[in-house]
């Protein structure tokens, strides 16, 4: 078929490649240089797309490291547009990928879309290139091509992945005939029109050219998967472990039950077959993987079930599988897409540089707006700094380290409206503060006397510590938890380099507590800047309740009728049996039997989860008692929902406090 060529080689052959080693130190610089440099685009012209490359030998240049972001630069930031709707042959141009090509030429790769529509437009995957590192950018041209007429074909949401031991690039993307992610039926056959199919370009030439295949069958392995696209942007490869050198790439799957799921597609054999691991989570979206220090691999996920923050899993298996998905509510989203990538990704294992990643994302809870570029010093734990690239509409980014030592930053302006952006800036604009923090809570206990005897309170140990080489000073250190929670701040003053301080802080429960899990901010300030991580932190049961429920809603911001308030949902089976949870309440996404909800089949006996669907749409009259309570009721049955009721339990929350937006 004209959108499928079979390969004719497999593996590249190369020499190891060199690692290139900067010098570690944390940048004081603030302060930014603003600079718009226009680029005219011409029209849109195909690169040849039919023969392939695969077999060619490859020279030492294709053979290069990553490359590393560096200190030393000065605080700067610069943009330059590279794709404006209406012009170079498309009215609208979406979701941006961006690479360094092993020569050292920068790449970004975008949907070119005729109609303006997502999958299934007859839409085209378009790349420019830049042989300067980002200050000037070649012709815009075509890697994949879409069909218009007749019977209509189309290509959309890139995601590069460069294999640095051969020099080979992959551009993963989908392929589209009738259908889109939501309409895609069961099945892999290449006949069928109703399926969204995976595809993935390669070029062996740093992007020149470009052969194509589909690889739907590959990494369908279950009947049940019935659509999937590969998450836009760029993949990884690993460079730590057992699985040092495989190529990992994402992608987003959805079930004939209607889940929505993350799954890694990789290949151990440099992209000459590729398989699918394990899916996880629930509620699951665009998502990107980073190597940690150790090896471990991260994934970072766009909640589509609604709780205005980033979902999080690990895994210690090279992406084969994931632990618990987890929600990172330091990481603020409007259900949006983002990148994640370490800052210098030829770091040596376990070392102090391997521990510093970027984050960039739309960082806002209302809308996509507000584009952030976050650091962090130690695997993710904290986002010890961050800075605003764009303070008004933003839609999808994507980074990457670019040769002279800068960070690239590909993105859409005007919340996706504005064609696709390039946006180039050193560590020292980012202004981070160059610390770590960790914390330790003791558990939640009722005070059990007096007018506080349903109050739980816990004392919180907060680690501080200098990451830097030279004297650093701290303002405040901070306890939060949400709504009708009452935390200490405590000031931490002068910190030398790489010197600690502990700091202990009081935070205490609104009045009526449920047992279960819950979770605490730490957010440690310094001038304009701030750190913010995650305590977990729970309440044993007093009483015989087979499970205990916990939620956590968002609050004290301003808001306006309409918006939505997110309430996450924690619940753990203490009983021995395996339970069905049949919830019912005034929140939508929350009961049962409507979907999205809360419930849960078949609970496993010391098991838990995590609902993160359910929400509260403001309306007139909780502004006017700047509030509402969230009541719910929880059936709890054996045999499935429809099984022998056991237990029913009453978890109203805390009374959560909302102010009109001005």
């Amino acid at each position: 078929m004209p959108h499928s060529s079979g390969r004719t080689s497999n593996v590249l052959t190369s020499k190891r490649p060199s690692t290139r080693r900067l010098g570690w130190r944390v940048a004081g610089t603030l302060g930014a240089s603003l600079a718009l440099a226009g680029v005219s685009l011409v029209p849109a012209q195909a690169t040849p797309v039919g023969a392939s490359l695969v077999g060619a030998a490859v020279s030492p240049a294709a053979a290069s490291s990553q490359f590393n972001a560096s200190w030393s630069l000065p605080s700067f930031y610069e943009e330059t547009q590279l794709a404006t709707n209406g012009q170079g042959g498309f009215p609208n141009y979406r979701i941006p990928a961006l690479t360094v090509a092993p020569n050292g030429d920068l790449l970004a790769s975008y949907d070119g879309r005729p109609t303006g529509a997502d999958a299934p437009g007859p839409n085209s995957v378009l790349q420019r290139r830049s042989t300067d590192g980002g200050k000037t950018w070649g012709e815009q041209t075509v890697i994949a091509a879409g069909v218009t007429t007749g019977a209509k074909s189309g290509y959309s949401d890139p995601s590069y992945v460069v294999d640095r031991v051969t020099g080979e690039i992959f551009n993963f993307h989908v392929l589209s005939f009738d259908q889109g992610f939501f309409g895609s039926t069961a099945g892999t056959s290449l006949e069928n029109r109703n399926i969204l199919h995976a595809a993935v370009a390669r070029s062996s030439d740093n992007g020149k050219t470009w052969s194509s295949e589909v690889i739907t069958g590959d990494i369908t392995p279950q009947a049940s998967w019935i659509s999937r696209f590969a998450a836009s942007g760029q993949g990884i490869q690993l460079r730590y472990g057992p699985h040092a050198g495989r190529l990992v790439q994402q992608y987003t799957i959805r079930t004939s039950a209607g889940a929505l799921q993350a799954v890694s597609v990789y290949s151990d054999d440099h992209g000459a077959t590729w398989q699918a691991g394990t899916p996880v989570g629930t509620g699951m979206d665009e998502n990107k993987t980073v190597e940690l220090s150790d090896g471990t691999i991260m994934l970072n996920s766009r909640d589509s079930a609604g709780s205005k923050a980033r979902k999080v899993a690990y895994s210690t298996d090279g992406g084969v599988s994931y632990g618990e998905v987890s929600i990172d509510r330091s990481l603020p989203d409007p259900t949006n897409n983002a990148s994640i990538i370490r800052a210098f990704p030829d770091a040596a294992e376990g070392s102090a540089e391997a521990k510093v990643l970027l984050f960039s994302n739309a960082g806002s809870t209302a809308s996509r707006s507000n584009g952030t570029v976050r650091l962090s010093f130690d695997d993710g734990k904290t986002w010890s700094g961050s800075r605003v690239f764009q303070t008004g509409g933003m839609a999808y980014s994507t980074l990457a380290t670019l040769p002279d030592g800068s960070v690239g930053l590909l993105y859409e302006p005007e919340s996706g409206n504005g064609g696709i952006r390039f946006a180039r800036f050193s560590l020292a604009w980012l202004g981070a503060l160059p610390i770590t923090v960790s914390a330790e809570a003791t558990p939640l206990e009722l005070d059990g006397k007096g007018k506080n005897r349903d109050v739980a309170s816990t004392e919180v140990t907060v680690t501080v510590r200098n990451v830097s080489s030279s004297a650093f000073k701290v303002d405040r250190v901070a306890i939060s938890a949400g709504p009708g929670w009452h935390g200490q701040d405590k000031g931490v003053g002068k910190l030398q380099a790489g010197r600690s301080k502990q700091v202990k802080l009081s935070l205490s429960s609104p009045r009526g507590l449920s047992a279960g899990s819950y979770s605490a901010a730490i957010t440690v300030s310094a001038g304009d800047d701030a750190s913010t991580i995650n305590v977990p932190l729970s309440l044993e049961p007093l009483g015989e309740e087979l499970v205990t429920i916990s939620a956590q809603a968002e609050g004290d911001g301003a808001v306006k009728v309409g918006d939505k308030v997110a309430v996450t949902y924690r619940v753990s089976n203490r009983s021995q049996a395996t339970l069905a949870l049949v919830p019912t309440g005034n929140l939508s996404g929350f009961s049962r039997p409507s979907a999205p909800n809360c419930g849960y089949s078949a609970l496993a006996a010391g098991a838990s989860y995590t609902c993160t669907t359910a929400f509260h749409t403001v309306t007139e009259a909780d502004l006017a008692a700047r509030g509402f309570t969230p009541q719910t009721t929880w059936e709890l049955r054996v045999g499935g929902y429809s099984g022998t009721l056991l237990q029913t339990l009453e978890r109203n929350g805390t009374f959560v406090p909302l102010r009109a937006a001005k």
